[in-house]
């Protein structure tokens, strides 16, 4: 019997850091809202943008309350982004399997290892991806990656780290610096050799973020990775706006125009890049031992 129960018991504390996740799912969405305008995160409350009338306490239940309300608010009606729930989601989610990976498992593996490690993994691991949600869905909006969130989250998680246990100061310090730099100079030689920007440095502090936690060896699967997603999910994307584009309102290219100059143009849209480099850091988050060992089989 003692092996039904602790898998239940496992269970039923992956469900509460499912809601644990869900309960500051809904904070995340008031620094997305928040953070680019400038505004306090802490006060004033929860409230509408559209009528300002304040969100009552049993209209703020995560994910349930968006649905009962059915994405309006319950004074004016205004509809609420369904980016709200799905971030409460997302959240709950990764939450529930960071602490399956990195508490639960471990712990069946090695039921006499430290509880306050693991704990330190599920809190800086958890704290990390939520603060990879936050810029992912502020680059969404915006197209820029906040100073007041990246750079702050460079020292705190290196230092943070320390608790985990998992990778050696030495690899997170040279990610740290080596994240930035590697974007830097693909910034500067696309600034240089085109005369317009490509890459911002706010991707740059981002990989930083990712390399103090995750270490160096992570930097080159997370730009792999957010690379082929960006161009898997980018490029189809771009594709339909130009054709809806073309459809709605066709302009007809001036004399002695290049092909490519259009407004609408593949190589001029700007598509942000944060979100592919979060995505490259939650799947080495989850898989990096795995995909190191298929990489580098006699390290």
């Amino acid at each position: 019997m003692e092996e039904p129960t602790a898998w239940l018991t496992s269970c039923g504390a992956v469900a509460l850091a499912g809601l644990w996740g869900a309960l500051w799912g809904s904070f995340l969405n008031v620094c997305i809202a928040r953070v680019p305008r400038g505004l306090s995160v802490v006060r004033p409350g929860s409230h509408c943008f559209g009528c300002q009338a304040p969100v009552r306490a049993f209209d703020n239940i995560p994910i349930l309350s968006y649905a009962l309300l059915r994405g309006r608010c319950r004074a004016c009606g205004a509809r609420f982004s369904v980016r709200y729930p799905l971030v409460e989601l997302l959240t709950a989610l990764l939450s529930a399997a960071i602490f399956w990976k990195f508490v639960a498992n471990d712990l069946a593996a090695d039921p006499g290892g430290p509880v306050a490690v693991r704990l330190a993994r599920f809190s800086l691991y958890f704290a990390f991806t939520a603060t990879l949600i936050v810029l992912a869905f502020i680059d969404l909006d915006t197209k820029l990656l906040p100073d007041v969130i990246t750079l702050p989250a460079i020292p705190i998680f290196f230092l943070a780290a320390f608790g985990a246990h998992d990778v050696a100061w030495s690899e997170r310090a040279i990610g740290a610096a080596a994240g930035y730099l590697f974007i830097r100079i693909i910034a500067d030689a696309y600034y240089y050799l085109l005369k317009r920007e490509g890459m911002g440095l706010g991707d740059g502090k981002l990989l930083a973020v990712i390399g103090a936690v995750l270490g160096w060896k992570s930097l080159p699967v997370v730009l792999v990775v957010g690379s082929l997603l960006g161009s898997l999910i980018s490029i189809p994307v771009l594709v339909a706006a130009r054709r809806r584009a073309a459809k709605v309102a066709p302009v007809p290219a001036p004399a002695g125009a290049d092909a490519g100059d259009d407004e609408l143009s593949l190589r001029r849209v700007q598509v942000p890049f944060g979100p592919f480099l979060a995505l490259g850091a939650l799947v080495f988050l989850f898989a990096g031992p795995e995909i190191l060992s298929l990489l580098l089989p006699g390290d």
